[in-house]
């Protein structure tokens, strides 16, 4: 059966392409809108799946570190070698990871800051600690000046947070060293994002507006 929809009042008709034409922007720019906020579940650096829900119950159970963290040995030069205990890894955190001139995020009031740098169980590092390990290697001893030097040559790598460079991921909050470490801290270019999409959709209406009711 075709129906004639010629009765139909020709502002009717403007007015339901109008809507129809909003529709469509709408489901163009949700992608975005929704994908802004995605976090995507990944793997351990043991290569085990893990999700977000299930990371959120794995730090809830680990309510404080542990007393002592794992002792790690790096060489650097000729035949020097440097061992970092648990007293070093504080200073470590003290001299660059709390310094917030260095990473805005205030990490020193998570209980699993160290985190940063070791893996769920504190038993060993994570990726990311790898990488800060193997870049102290290459720079010398401990002391502050070669821990922060340390710091920025792996400050600009990738890190596992999809989107996010090692000191990007720190600032907003988030883990480098886990890929389903979620961003406290929402960045500038999503939020202009948001505006551009909201500022997309407004001026697409005025220019339909105005298309669809121009005098013939």
């Amino acid at each position: 059966m075709i129906y004639d929809i010629s009765f139909i009042h020709p502002v009717r008709m403007k007015s339901i392409y109008l809507v129809i034409a909003v529709i469509i922007i709408a489901l163009m720019v949700s992608p975005i809108m929704s994908n802004a906020g995605t976090v995507n579940a990944g793997t351990s650096n043991h290569g085990s799946a893990i999700s977000v829900n299930n990371y959120v119950n794995k730090l809830q159970n680990v309510t404080t570190p542990p007393s002592t963290f794992p002792t790690v040995k790096y060489y650097y030069g000729n035949d020097k070698s440097c061992t970092i205990t648990t007293s070093q890894w504080t200073s470590i955190f003290t001299n660059v990871f709390d310094d917030r001139s260095i990473i805005a995020y205030n990490f020193s009031s998570n209980s699993t800051q160290y985190l940063i740098v070791f893996d769920i169980t504190y038993q060993g590092l994570n990726p990311y600690g790898v990488e800060y390990v193997n870049a102290l290697s290459h720079t010398g001893n401990l002391s502050k000046t070669n821990e922060l030097k340390a710091f920025w040559k792996t400050a600009n790598e990738t890190s596992l947070v999809s989107g996010y460079t090692n000191w990007k991921a720190l600032s907003a909050g988030a883990f480098p060293g886990f890929s389903w470490s979620k961003p406290k801290i929402l960045p500038n270019y999503l939020t202009e994002e948001y505006v551009g999409a909201m500022v997309a959709v407004v001026v697409s209406v005025f220019v339909l507006y105005f298309v669809f009711n121009r005098r013939k």
